[in-house]
C-alpha cells in the first residue's frame, strides 16, 4: 500500500508540474523573442528617425550614402546588425541579400517584423509624416538571430526542469512519509491478530494513523480484553464442572468397594482411579493461566504401543486380530501424552462401537512426507462408513454424533495438520491423522 500511494503521488505530481511547465517554458521562450525584437525595433525607429532628421537639414531632401553610414557610426556597435536599404539597390550597414520582405517593405511602406531563417528582421521604411502616400526610398532594417531571441531560454528552462524534479521529489517524499503513517499501524493490527490467534492473549496496539485506523486500534485491544476475559470465565466453567464430577466418582468408589466380586471391584476402582486422574488435570489445565501453559511434545509411537496393549485385552476378548506398526524411531507430537492417549482412545472407540466382535484392527504411526509431520493410521475391516459426512457433528450416520472425530480433527489443526477418511485396505474404515509440527 504505501509503495503504491507512493507511484500515485509520482504520477500524479508529474502530471500537474508538466500542465504548468510546458505552458511556462513557451512564456519564457516568447518573452526572451519579445524582449529581443523589442530592442531590435527601438535601435531601427531611432536610426530611421535620425535619418529623417539629417533628410530635413539637406539641400535636396534625400538620404545620401555619407549621411547613412555617418549616422550608423553614431549608433556604434549596436548597430553591427542594422542595415539602411536604398530603392536604387545601395545598401549601408550589414551586407544582406534582398529579400520578399523587404521588396514588401519598400512597396507597401509599411514597418513589421518577419522570422527568416536564422532569426528575425526588423524592417523600418523612412516615411514623412506630413508627406501622405509618398514612395519609399529607403527601408532600415535590423537582424536579430536566433541566438538572441532565445537569450537565456535554455539556463530558464533548466531551472524550471530543476524546480519541477525537486517538486515532484517532495511530493513523492510527503506521500511515502503519509504511506507509512497508515501502513505501519495496520501492520501493527495484523501482528498483533496473528499473535493474539497464536495464543498471546496479552497482546495490544498502540492506537495510532489517521482516526479510523486508530478506531480499529482501540476496537482490538477491547476485543482483546474482552476475549480474554472470557476464556478467563470458561477456564473456570470448565474447572467448576470438572470439580462436580468428584461427587459422582467419590459415590462410585465407594459403590465399587462394597461390591463382593473382588476382581471386578478392582477393576472398577482402577477405571475410577483414571478417571479421577483426567478430571483433576482438566482442573489443572483450565485453571493455568494460557502464558503459562508451554509447548508439549510426546512420542506418537510410544503412546501407541502403550495404548494399542490396554486395547489388545478387549479385542483378543472378541477375537479381534491386531497389527500394530510403529516405524520411523521416534515421531513427536506437538501435544501432551495424556491427550495424545485420549486421542487415540476415541479412535479405538469408534472401532469397537461401531465394528462387531471379530472384526480386526491395525494401527500404525509413522513419519509424514513433509518435515515434522508424523502421521496415525487407524482401519478396520468392519463395513467402513456410509457416506462422507463422518467427519460433520451431528452427521456421522451409523447411531454416532459424529463428535469423537471432530475432536480428532480439531486436536489435529492444533498442531497444524488435518484428518482424513477412507476406505481401509482391510476393506473397512480408514482414518488417517496428520499431525504437523506447529506447536500448540
Amino acid at each position: 500500500m504505501r509503495q503504491r500511494v507512493a507511484i500515485l503521488s509520482l504520477a500524479i505530481s508529474t502530471l500537474v508540474v508538466i500542465a504548468f511547465m510546458i505552458p511556462l517554458a513557451l512564456l519564457l521562450r516568447n518573452q526572451a523573442q519579445n524582449r529581443a525584437l523589442s530592442r531590435s525595433e527601438t535601435l531601427a525607429q531611432a536610426i530611421a528617425t535620425a535619418l529623417i532628421v539629417d533628410t530635413a537639414r539637406s539641400e535636396d531632401g534625400e538620404v545620401s550614402l555619407p549621411a547613412a553610414q555617418t549616422v550608423l557610426e553614431v549608433f556604434g556597435a549596436g548597430a553591427d546588425a542594422v542595415t539602411i536599404l536604398f530603392a536604387e539597390g545601395e545598401q549601408v550597414g550589414a551586407a544582406v541579400v534582398n529579400t520578399d520582405n523587404i521588396d514588401v517593405a519598400f512597396s507597401e511602406a509599411r514597418a513589421f517584423t518577419a522570422f527568416t531563417e536564422g532569426g528575425a528582421e526588423v524592417l523600418v521604411p523612412l516615411l514623412s509624416a506630413d508627406v501622405p502616400d509618398q514612395a519609399v526610398d529607403v527601408v532600415v532594417r535590423s537582424f536579430v538571430p536566433d541566438d538572441d531571441l532565445s537569450e537565456g531560454v535554455w539556463v530558464a528552462w533548466g531551472m524550471l526542469a530543476g524546480l519541477g524534479v525537486f517538486l515532484v521529489i517532495v511530493a513523492v517524499v510527503a506521500a511515502d512519509r503519509l504511506g507509512r503513517s497508515v501502513v505501519r499501524p495496520v501492520q501493527e493490527l495484523s501482528q498483533a491478530a496473528l499473535a493474539l490467534g497464536g495464543g498471546d492473549l496479552d497482546r495490544r496496539v498502540t492506537p495510532a494513523g489517521p482516526d479510523e485506523i486508530a478506531d480499529v486500534g482501540v476496537a482490538f485491544n477491547f476485543l482483546a480484553e474482552r476475549l480474554k476475559l472470557l476464556l478467563a470465565e470458561e477456564r473456570e466453567s470448565v474447572a467448576d464442572l470438572s470439580h462436580r464430577l468428584r461427587t459422582p466418582l467419590t459415590a462410585l468408589r465407594l459403590q465399587a468397594e462394597t461390591l463382593s466380586d473382588r476382581e471386578a471391584s478392582a477393576v472398577l476402582l482402577d477405571d475410577i482411579d483414571r478417571l479421577e486422574s483426567a478430571v483433576d488435570r482438566m482442573i489443572e489445565q483450565a485453571r493455568k493461566p494460557s502464558e503459562e501453559k508451554g509447548p508439549e511434545q510426546a512420542d506418537l509411537g510410544a503412546v501407541v504401543r502403550h495404548r494399542a496393549t490396554f486395547w489388545k485385552v478387549l479385542a483378543d476378548e472378541q477375537n479381534r486380530p491386531v497389527d500394530v506398526q510403529t516405524s520411523g524411531g521416534r515421531l513427536p507430537v506437538a501435544m501432551s501424552g495424556q491427550d495424545l492417549g485420549a486421542l487415540i482412545d476415541t479412535l479405538m472407540e469408534n472401532v469397537f462401537s461401531h465394528t462387531s466382535p471379530g472384526v480386526g484392527y491395525r494401527i500404525e504411526a509413522r513419519p509424514g512426507f513433509s518435515d515434522g509431520q508424523v502421521i496415525l493410521v487407524v482401519e478396520d475391516s468392519g463395513a467402513g462408513f456410509e457416506h462422507d459426512s463422518a467427519l460433520e457433528r451431528g452427521e456421522s450416520g451409523g447411531g454416532s454424533t459424529g463428535l469423537g472425530l471432530d475432536i480428532v480433527l480439531r486436536a489435529a489443526q492444533r498442531t497444524g495438520g488435518g484428518l482424513k477418511i477412507g476406505e481401509s485396505a482391510l476393506g473397512g474404515a480408514r482414518v488417517e491423522v496428520v499431525f504437523g509440527g506447529r506447536t500448540e
